[in-house]
């Protein structure tokens, strides 16, 4: 198969979107089989990326892949996980979304969980929270971007925007962070053949991305992170960042929010939206 090279970007062009240093190039791979595609590292930051992903339109055009097989385990871990830390950080009543949420699956289970959950994802079909989604206007208490800032070309600009359109400082995330300074090319997180992870964290590189924004941030494992302007105190970070504790805390949170939760609620509305778009009684 052939091969293409990228002339969009000279390497002394490339900055760190996080420390707006120069980047230092640091090898090529192909991706998507067919793209050799430069990668860059910021010392500072700790930022691993692409060069300007002009392949991204291709590699979307299928936002979920065949091959994930584990979607549904994903999102009833990570909705039971949400359970304590919304609880940890005294979000309780208020509006959440779930931001690039996929089918819209782990809005419905946070839904039935109690909480007023809404999902938006401009690449994928909303098929299990259709009529939750935001409109103009809409604010959240917190927002989650799970298996998100690895599509993100510009974490930075993501994030501020982010916050500042759903006017909170709260955002639940989910990224694999690497710890040696560039991981080997053998590293299944790179998911060259896929082409659509484009950004790679250190555990650093969010620290200084939640400083800039005047945040705190939490790693709660290495696939599980906190960027949050809320007061994290002690024992919460204690049970947020021990698996064991959390899975224990998720469990009282459920039991406090017994009754509460929204699946009869939400069939009811939408049987009136059907009446109402079919003008039937």
């Amino acid at each position: 198969m052939r091969v293409t090279k990228s002339s969009m970007t000279q390497e002394n062009q490339i900055r760190c979107p996080i420390s707006q240093k120069p980047m230092e190039y640091v090898f090529s791979e192909t991706v998507l089989g067919k793209h050799l595609v430069k990668y860059f590292y910021c010392d500072e930051s700790g930022l691993l990326k692409t060069e300007h992903p002009y392949w991204l339109e291709e590699a979307y055009r299928e936002a979920i892949s065949d091959t994930d097989t584990g979607l549904v385990d994903r999102n009833v871990t990570n909705s039971s996980m949400l359970e304590a830390v919304l609880e940890c950080l005294g979000i309780r009543d208020g509006k959440l979304l779930d931001v690039a949420g996929g089918y819209g699956l782990l809005t419905r289970l946070m839904r039935d969980k109690g909480f007023d959950c809404y999902t938006t994802d401009k690449y994928c079909k909303n098929l299990f929270a259709k009529s939750f989604e935001p409109d103009a206007g809409f604010k959240a208490e917190a927002i989650f971007a799970f298996e998100v800032l690895e599509h993100i070309e510009n974490p930075m600009q993501f994030l501020s925007e982010m916050f500042d359109a759903y006017g909170c400082r709260t955002m639940m995330f989910s990224t694999l962070v690497f710890t040696e300074k560039v991981p080997p090319r053998d590293w299944w997180y790179y998911s060259f053949e896929g082409g659509q992870h484009i950004s790679f964290y250190q555990a650093r590189t969010l620290k200084l991305l939640a400083d800039r924004l005047n945040c705190n941030y939490l790693m709660l494992s290495p696939e599980l992170h906190l960027i949050t302007d809320k007061k994290v105190s002690t024992i919460s970070r204690v049970i947020l960042t021990s698996e064991r504790l959390r899975r224990l805390y998720s469990r009282y949170a459920r039991f406090k929010r017994q009754g509460k939760g929204k699946t009869w609620e939400d069939h009811l509305k939408m049987k009136e939206q059907l009446k109402a778009k079919t003008g039937r009684d």
